[in-house]
C-alpha cells in the first residue's frame, strides 16, 4: 500500500457492476491494493485515504457537483489520476465541465474487463517510473494555474501541486523537491514568507526557488530579485519559454 492509502480507488454508486468488479479483482490477482467507495452512502470528503489513481462511475459525479469540486481539488493538490468509466452521452455531458488535464483515462460502456485492468496497471507503473524524474513543486493559489503547470510540466517532471503555504510545508517535511516554482503574490502566507521560512531552516535552506509572477513592471521584478531566488518567470509566458527556462535550470545544476 502506497502512502495515499490504497493503489486503486473505485467510487462508485450504490454497488459496483459486475464487469467493474473483475478489473477490481484482477488488479489484486496482479498484487494491487484496491478499496470501494459507494458515494450514495460514503461522500468524499469524508475519505480516510485517497490513492494514485482513482477510477469513478460519471454518474454520481454528474449528480453531485458539491462532491465532484471536492474531489477534482484534492486530485490537484494529491497529484492523484482520474479514471472515468461511463456511457458516451454521459461522459461527454461530464467532460464539458471537467479540465482534460485532471482525466487520465476513459472507458467507454461497455469495457472489456482484461484490457481495462491492463491499462490500469500500465497507468500505475508510469506513475511510479516518474519517481526517477526530477520532482519540481508549484506553489500557487489559483487552481487554473496549477492545472496548466502539470498539463506543461507533467510529461517531463514529477509534479507536486500545492494550492497553499500549509500544503507545501507537509509535502516539503516528507521529500525535498528538486525545484519549488512560487507565487509571488498569495493571500494568507505570500512567497516572499515562504522562502523567508525555507531560508531560516537548515534542511530546507539549499532547496532552490524560481518565482512566478504575472507583473513583469521594474519594481515588481526588484521585490523578486531582492530576495535572491533562482530566477523568476512570468505566467504569461509561453509554455516553450518556461520548459526552455526550466530545462537551463538543471542543466546548469548538474554541471555547475
Amino acid at each position: 500500500m502506497n502512502e495515499l492509502g490504497y493503489d486503486f480507488l473505485f467510487l462508485m454508486e450504490n454497488e459496483i457492476s459486475f464487469v467493474t468488479g473483475a478489473v477490481k479483482n484482477m488488479l489484486e490477482d496482479d498484487h494491487y491494493t484496491t478499496e470501494v467507495v459507494d458515494l450514495a452512502v460514503f461522500s468524499v470528503d469524508r475519505l480516510k485515504s485517497f490513492a494514485p489513481i482513482i477510477i469513478s462511475d460519471v454518474e454520481p459525479l454528474l449528480s453531485n457537483s458539491k462532491e465532484r469540486v471536492y474531489l477534482y481539488d484534492k486530485c490537484i493538490e494529491l497529484g492523484v489520476f482520474l479514471v472515468l468509466i461511463g456511457e458516451p452521452k454521459d461522459l461527454e455531458s461530464l467532460m464539458e465541465v471537467t479540465s482534460k488535464t485532471l482525466v487520465a483515462e476513459q472507458f467507454i460502456r461497455p469495457i472489456n474487463a482484461k484490457d481495462t485492468a491492463k491499462r490500469l496497471e500500465e497507468l500505475y507503473e508510469f506513475i511510479k517510473s516518474k519517481d526517477r524524474h526530477k520532482k519540481i513543486m508549484v506553489v500557487d493559489d489559483s487552481p487554473t494555474f496549477l492545472r496548466t503547470a502539470v498539463e506543461w510540466l507533467g510529461d517531463e517532471y514529477n509534479v507536486e501541486l500545492c494550492p497553499s503555504v500549509s500544503v507545501a510545508l507537509r509535502k516539503i517535511a516528507n521529500e525535498i523537491p528538486d525545484l519549488i516554482l512560487l507565487d509571488y503574490e498569495m493571500p494568507v502566507v505570500s512567497g516572499v514568507q515562504f522562502l523567508e521560512m525555507l531560508h531560516s531552516e537548515e534542511e530546507t535552506s539549499e532547496i532552490p526557488v524560481i518565482f512566478l509572477t504575472s507583473k513583469s513592471d521594474k519594481d515588481t521584478v526588484s521585490k523578486v530579485l531582492s530576495m535572491n531566488p533562482q530566477g523568476y518567470l512570468l505566467k504569461t509566458q509561453p509554455k516553450e519559454v518556461i520548459l526552455k527556462y526550466i530545462q537551463k535550470f538543471f542543466y546548469k545544476e548538474t554541471f555547475k
